[in-house]
């Protein structure tokens, strides 16, 4: 793994190898958010991912715990599927018998998507600092997949990624480091 800022054309050449998609931990980016004290640019993420035709293709994963988060957040959602970005979550809750589980559940399709775009041959950016990814990105280093983790190590450890998921990633991008993919302040 190499550290790197988007600035560095190597860093280009990994997010334009073949097509790359962008996959997004919403908890991840909430948590970020908290931190850094700034608001993540999806848009600017998709089009340095992307390539001079198109947008790469971004999956935002957010489950909430329960309606009122659901409702909180629609708002949003709303706004991420209004500009061509698909949004992915559990939205089960109203099911009596259903108990979620209430950390990591929009992992599992994270995973899965992310396995499916590496058979397509797709290059993958990540959002995401959670251990329980560890065991995905070991299979996408064997899967030879480039694959670049966006996350800060800047934040707390119950934030910050843990070294085996910055170790196996091709590259990494510290958010803390690189103003490239946060909202400009008017």
């Amino acid at each position: 793994m190499k550290s790197c800022s988007p600035k560095d054309t190597q860093m280009k050449d990994i997010g334009q190898a073949s097509r790359t998609l962008v996959l997004i931990d919403g908890s991840h980016v909430d948590r970020l958010r908290s931190k850094l004290g700034r608001q993540i640019d999806i848009e600017k993420l998709a089009e340095f991912f992307g390539s001079k035709e198109e947008r790469s293709t971004i999956i935002y994963y957010r489950d909430a715990r329960d309606m009122a988060e659901y409702t909180r957040l629609r708002r949003f959602f709303d706004w991420l599927e209004d500009h061509g970005f698909e949004v992915r979550g559990a939205q089960d809750f109203p099911e009596p018998w259903y108990q979620r589980e209430r950390y990591g559940s929009n992992l599992v399709q994270l995973a899965i998507d992310a396995i499916e775009a590496a058979h397509h041959g797709d290059a993958l950016a990540v959002i995401a600092g959670d251990a329980k990814l560890i065991p995905l990105f070991q299979r996408l280093d064997e899967m030879k997949v480039p694959l670049t983790l966006i996350s800060s190590l800047s934040v707390p450890a119950s934030i910050a990624p843990p070294p085996p998921l910055v170790e196996l990633a091709e590259a990494f991008i510290d958010l803390n480091e690189e103003d490239t993919f946060f909202q400009t302040v008017d």
